[in-house]
């Protein structure tokens, strides 16, 4: 027999590879769909899928078998070609359901792929066995099992490739699939290419096919073959356009699901309450701690008015917080707020509210966070109620030590009077001694009551400060005077670095300052040894500030007990030193320190000794102020000595009082007397009659508001004018002082022409009269 060599139409082969790949796209496309769908909407996807992928594939055969072409008419068995074409659709239903599996391993992959691809060569040789031609049809068995292993492994590859990208929505994703789909589509068309090189055709045999077949030409299924062409590239396109839309519109309900889910999760595990309302005020949101903080679940909550949660004393500022926003007078709003919860406790919460307005600004509802704060509440509340405690237990006690240190006076002013008394009659050596002893224990508790006073006045905040410009040498020289006696009976060397002290200036309160370098240096000379040194040195500090500095070479401070030192009555070394004292000095120091706006500090250092300084703002000489454009006319003296002013200026401060000398100097109508105590004052005012009084306050015996209040009784210095002069511009202090008799008040550092102006004033309105 002859055999009958076939040939191809090459446009028809081109078109059964392209029917290949996009059958491949499609199947790889609805096999994420299927993988994702549930319940009915799978099966409608697996068979819908199928339908399309089977009918791609079985189209791709028969457009290969019409490019083939044989020296005879070829017919086809329709029942046949049915079905192979229902072995096409179950081929790719079993594919899609291996591909739809969650969990697809090794094993079953390779079993799926041996099935599906024996299933293709199914469809295929049904396909062939339809052909009727007048020949004889046979086989190369070689080629044949070629074919057959291209068909496991092209199945094989195929489901590995659905698997990999079924789930795949990124663009990397949808190239892999058009590349997966490509070489499928090759794989296949190579599966049927190669069977078909295994089939041989021989002939002649019969003219027609046997009776009863029922046969179609080559014409007749081309018009089936067309439509199952058409059908798959366009599902191909539909299909891709489908399936982008699909994704989309998947990942963003998984992206809202996500976002819905991680809200839900943050609402539902956050301890503050989130809520929104309608328009009308009820609660139409509450997270699950709305039932922490109140009891009330919140199905029993939703649809009540926010109001009544409220306790009934408060609903009436609830209802105003909200009429507020209604009314457009606020769109945001906080407020604390009493809840009732529903064991009948109270709890305290804090409520931010904001409004929610539609297109016209209307009022659509609020929204916004409730804190539980009854916790900060109470310890608000018992931190007032502990302050408040201590403030009295601290009113109470200072008021008691300056109670107490008053009436203490008095029987103290009889015991040191007539104890020097004693002292100034006593005749034996035994008397003597017993007066000294008297008089020494009296001075110990009265320098007590005074520190305990000192000490009371910082604490209750009327201890009296006027700062002024103080000369450092002027101070340090009255404290060496004071002390003088104090170093020889201890042995103890002071020096004082008077170069570095020089001309200085420090902003302080005088006689506070002279307290606390008093104090500073009794105690260097009294913890010192025997032989021992005091140094006292000036140096300057940071941002234009001074120290004054008091070293010694003493017993030193161990680190440990550095932080007693400021303690009130902690007499830090006193059990070994044997040192008198009451353990207020260094308290009280830094208590006037800090009021004077400066620090006290102190570095030790065990058997070597210690520095103790006070650290002060600087200031400039009150005489620097008499540059040219402040100088005074000189006023000719007088003709008539009768006619002189006599002014008497009550001030310790000696810059401050050589100041007012050179201000009066160039005028011969005034004659100056100074005064640097109270007392003195006093008497000078009764022996001179003075026309004018100019007196400070801090005086270092008397203070300057006693000095007046004397001088206002004096039936023959009461007229006086007194103006006084004083670095405490308090308006409290003014007041009370021009209501108990002074003429006028000048704060310090003076204003040369203003106070000569005031000086003038006075002086001639006490001529007129």
């Amino acid at each position: 027999m002859q055999g009958m060599h076939g040939t191809h139409s090459i446009p028809l082969v081109w078109l059964s590879l392209v029917i290949a790949v996009c059958a491949s796209y499609t199947a790889l496309t609805l096999a994420g769909r299927v993988s994702v769908a549930r319940g009915r909407a799978r099966l409608a996807w697996l068979l819908g899928g199928s339908v399309a992928m089977g009918s791609g594939i079985w189209s791709m055969h028969f457009v290969a078998m019409l490019a083939f072409h044989l020296t005879v008419p070829i017919m086809y068995d329709v029942p046949l070609v049915g079905l192979s074409f229902l072995a096409a659709v179950g081929a790719s239903a079993f594919a899609l359901f291996v591909a739809s599996r969650s969990n697809v391993g090794l094993g079953r992959l390779l079993g799926g792929g041996c099935c599906l691809g024996i299933a293709v060569v199914t469809m295929h040789y049904t396909g062939m066995a339809a052909v009727r031609v007048m020949g004889r049809l046979s086989y190369d068995p070689m080629l044949v099992g070629a074919s057959v292993l291209i068909a496991i492994t092209a199945a094989t590859v195929a489901l590995w490739l659905f698997l990999r990208l079924r789930n795949d929505d990124t663009r990397r994703g949808r190239s892999l699939r058009v590349g997966a789909a490509v070489v499928m589509g090759f794989a296949i068309a190579g599966m049927h290419y190669t069977a078909m090189a295994a089939a041989h055709f021989t002939g002649p045999m019969a003219s027609a096919p046997a009776s009863g077949e029922w046969v179609i030409g080559t014409t007749g299924l081309a018009v089936p073959v067309v439509m199952g062409a058409f059908l798959i590239l366009t599902l191909t396109i539909a299909g891709s356009i489908t399936d982008h839309w699909v994704r989309a519109k998947l990942a963003a309900a998984e992206a809202l699901r996500e976002s819905e889910e991680r809200y839900r999760s943050v609402v539902s595990e956050i301890e503050e309450v989130i809520f929104r309302t309608d328009a009308a005020g009820c609660w139409t949101f509450l997270n699950p701690a709305w039932t922490h903080i109140t009891g009330f679940t919140v199905e029993e909550s939703i649809g009540t008015a926010m109001q009544e949660s409220a306790h009934p004393d408060y609903r009436p500022a609830s209802a105003s917080e909200f009429e507020g926003m209604a009314q457009r007078s606020a769109d945001y709003c906080r407020y604390e707020i009493l809840y009732v919860t529903k064991n009948g406790d109270a709890r305290w919460v804090e409520v931010h509210a904001r409004a929610s307005r539609d297109a016209h600004g209307a009022l659509t509802g609020t929204a916004g966070v409730i804190r539980d704060v009854t916790e900060r509440r109470r310890a608000d509340e018992q931190l007032r109620a502990a302050r408040e405690t201590a403030e009295a237990a601290s009113n109470a006690k200072s008021k008691f030590l300056s109670r107490m240190s008053h009436e203490l006076r008095t029987p103290l002013n009889a015991i040191l009077g007539f104890g020097q008394l004693m002292e100034l009659e006593a005749s034996a050596p035994s008397e003597i001694e017993n007066a000294d002893q008297i008089l020494k224990a009296g001075r110990h508790l009265l320098s007590l009551i005074n520190e305990v006073l000192d000490i009371t006045g910082i604490e209750a905040g009327h201890l009296h400060i006027s700062a002024e410009e103080v000369r450092v040498s002027e101070v340090v020289d009255e404290v060496v005077s004071l002390i003088t006696p104090l170093t020889s009976m201890h042995a103890v060397h002071l020096n004082v670095d008077r170069a570095a002290i020089g001309m200085n200036y420090v902003r302080a309160d005088r006689q506070r300052l002279k307290q606390v370098l008093l104090n500073l240096v009794a105690n260097a000379v009294k913890y010192n040894r025997a032989e021992g040194s005091v140094f006292i040195r000036f140096e300057e500090a940071a941002e234009g500030h001074a120290r004054v500095v008091v070293e010694d070479s003493g017993i030193g401070i161990a680190p440990s007990k550095m932080s007693r030192l400021f303690t009130p009555f902690d007499r830090l070394g006193a059990e070994t030193m044997g040192v008198e004292g009451t353990g207020l000095g260094l308290a009280l120091s830094k208590g006037l320190a800090e009021a004077m706006g400066g620090t006290l500090g102190a570095r030790s250092m065990p058997n070597v000794g210690s520095a103790f300084w006070i650290e002060l703002p600087c200031a400039e000489s009150p005489l620097s102020r008499l540059t040219d454009e402040h100088k005074l006319p000189v006023v000719a003296a007088p003709a008539d000595p009768a006619r002189r002013h006599t002014v008497l200026y009550v001030e310790d401060n000696l810059s401050n009082l050589t100041l007012v000398q050179r201000i009066l100097a160039p005028r011969g109508d005034i004659s100056l007397i100074p005064a640097m105590q109270g007392g003195l004052a006093l008497d000078l005012a009764r022996v001179h009659k003075p026309e004018l009084i100019l007196l400070d306050l801090h005086l270092p015996d008397i203070h300057g508001e006693e000095v007046l209040r004397q001088l206002r009784q004096a039936p023959d210095c009461r007229d006086i004018p007194v103006i006084v002069l004083s670095a405490d511009a308090t308006p409290g202090q003014v007041e009370r002082l021009i209501a108990a008799g002074a003429h006028a008040y000048i704060t310090k550092p003076l204003d040369v022409r203003p106070f000569v102006d005031t000086l003038d004033r006075v002086l001639n309105a006490r001529r007129a009269a």
